[in-house]
C-alpha cells in the first residue's frame, strides 16, 4: 500500500527531490561537455522525474517515516536502484536510442548517492521540527494512505 505524509512534509519532499534530480543530471551533462543538448537534457530530466514519481511511493519513499527518521533512508537507496533502469529505458524510448548498462550504473550510483544524502538531510531537520513540534521524542506518523488523499 501507498502510504503519503502530510502535505508540509510531502512538498518539502517532492520539490527537493525534483531540484536533486535535475541537478544531477545537468551535472551529468556537464561532465560530458554536452550542456548545449538542451532536447537530450529535458527528456532525460522529465524521463527521471517521471520514473521517480511511478516508483518511489511503492518503496515508501514519501511515507511520514521515511521523511522523517534517518535510519529509513534505505527506501530512497532502493527507489532509485528501481527507478534510475525505467529512467534510462523511457530516455532511450523517447530518443530512439540504445540504454548502455554503463549508463543506468552510472545513474543508479550518482542518483542514488545524491538522493540519500539529501534524503538523510532533510529526514534529520524534519525530524527535529516534527520533535520539536510535538514537544515528545517519539515519533508520531502521520501518514494517509493514497485514496485518502484522492477524496480531499
Amino acid at each position: 500500500m501507498i502510504r503519503l505524509a502530510d502535505r508540509s512534509l510531502l512538498s518539502w519532499a517532492i520539490v527537493g527531490d525534483g531540484v536533486v534530480l535535475t541537478i544531477i543530471t545537468i551535472l551529468g551533462f556537464a561532465t560530458h561537455h554536452t550542456l548545449d543538448a538542451y532536447w537530450r537534457m529535458s527528456i532525460t530530466v522529465l524521463v527521471t522525474l517521471i520514473a521517480w514519481a511511478i516508483v518511489a511511493p511503492w518503496f515508501d519513499a514519501f511515507s511520514t517515516t521515511t521523511l522523517t527518521q534517518p535510519s529509513s533512508v534505505w527506501k530512497i537507496l532502493l527507489a532509485t536502484i528501481v527507478a534510475t533502469p525505467l529512467a534510462a529505458f523511457l530516455r532511450g524510448w523517447f530518443l530512439g536510442i540504445e540504454v548502455s548498462s554503463t549508463f543506468v550504473l552510472t545513474g543508479i550510483a550518482f542518483n542514488g548517492l545524491a538522493m540519500v544524502i539529501w534524503r538523510a538531510g532533510l529526514a534529520m531537520y524534519l525530524g527535529k521540527k516534527r520533535r520539536q513540534a510535538t514537544g515528545d521524542r517519539r515519533q508520531a506518523t502521520g501518514d494517509r494512505t493514497l485514496p485518502d488523499l484522492l477524496i480531499y
